[in-house]
């Protein structure tokens, strides 16, 4: 999913990436050069790479979870090959056997002219659809090695102006007040000691009626016991093999999120709506399994065959079984800014 150079079409008007950046320490107006951005209200320097920038560098309190990002994608780059192929990936967002997808591809809707924010987004480059169906897209995460692989995958042509690629601290955005349509995490929410706090920042950030949509793990508790008891050495021996970021780490042994709970909290903090679509089981246990013991850059076949053997159990089982369909550990979910 980080493939390399390649052109993209992207479709037409959406608003200038650019233009939505402020400091965000004082949200005040940047002048940028390609070597930093410096803020003319306070003054704060943020070091920039052929023009993206590292507005996490200052003020993040995850220096550890940062490093092992830095070093993960540093590896990263320069190694993929394969082109972008605009009607696989439309493929691969509509893949039955990727429910997930279709479900957040539903919930964010329209993209045309919409500001989407992905967070925490690595340097994955299946979100670079949202901005080919229209949207001005900010592709983020805490480490600026991930968005700078996923910036150098492709020539994105006319369309860079509606794309940007920078380092960015969740707690302290720079955009300014009601920004943005969509905020988005894939896998995002569990790296993120206080979900609160963070909840008022997107609150922030968002315009009135604008949406936060997240793919994480519910709280299963058969995977949660299997895990913890049986198959607890494969994933210590996982963990050990590929490596694993300390909020992750933290993640598993919590075992994912409770609907009720994050409901509660996503309206202690102004949001309204809450939502939440649970996909697969047995999907996830294969995929992340053979992901986890084989490393992640197994050919697609491999790590496409797992997925459609887990649907295919899950279609069979789960719906079915009441026991396995509360068990569910893939979840869909989000809210709306009030």
């Amino acid at each position: 999913m980080h493939d390399a150079a390649a052109a993209v079409t992207i479709a037409p008007p959406a608003p200038a990436a650019s233009a939505l950046l402020v400091c965000p320490a004082c949200r005040g107006p940047l002048t940028r050069v390609p070597s930093h951005a410096q803020c003319a209200a306070c003054g704060a320097l943020y070091r920039g790479v052929d023009g993206s920038y590292d507005f996490a560098d200052s003020g993040t309190a995850r220096p550890d979870e940062r490093q092992h990002y830095e070093s993960k994608y540093e590896t990263r780059r320069g190694g993929a090959t394969a082109r972008y192929d605009t009607a696989a990936w439309a493929e691969r967002w509509n893949d039955p056997h990727w429910p997930e997808g279709q479900v957040i591809l539903r919930r964010i809707g329209d993209c045309r002219g919409r500001v989407i924010l992905a967070l925490g987004n690595g340097a994955s480059v299946k979100e670079l659809f949202f901005a080919e169906r229209g949207a001005t897209l900010l592709h983020s995460d805490l480490s600026l090695s991930g968005p700078l692989t996923a910036k150098h995958a492709f020539d994105l042509g006319e369309g860079a102006e509606r794309v940007a690629f920078h380092a960015m601290d969740a707690y302290r955005l720079p955009l300014p007040d009601r920004s943005v349509d969509v905020v988005y995490g894939f896998e995002f929410v569990h790296h993120l000691p206080d979900v609160g706090a963070f909840f008022d920042e997107a609150r922030r950030v968002l315009k009135p009626g604008g949406s936060c949509i997240f793919f994480d793990h519910g709280y299963s508790p058969l995977w949660q016991g299997l895990k913890m008891s049986i198959l607890r050495p494969v994933m210590k021996a996982a963990h050990w093999l590929h490596g694993i970021s300390p909020e992750d780490r933290r993640a598993t042994y919590a075992g994912g999120y409770r609907e009720a709970e994050m409901a509660a909290l996503a309206a202690a903090h102004g949001f309204t709506g809450a939502w939440f679509e649970r996909t697969t089981l047995f999907q996830y246990v294969l995929v992340n399994g053979v992901g986890k013991l084989l490393g992640w850059e197994q050919p697609m076949w491999c790590y496409r065959g797992a997925g459609r053997i887990g649907a295919s159990l899950d279609r069979l089982l789960t719906g079915r079984v009441a026991a396995l369909k509360r068990s569910r550990v893939e979840m869909v979910w989000g809210f709306a800014r009030a």
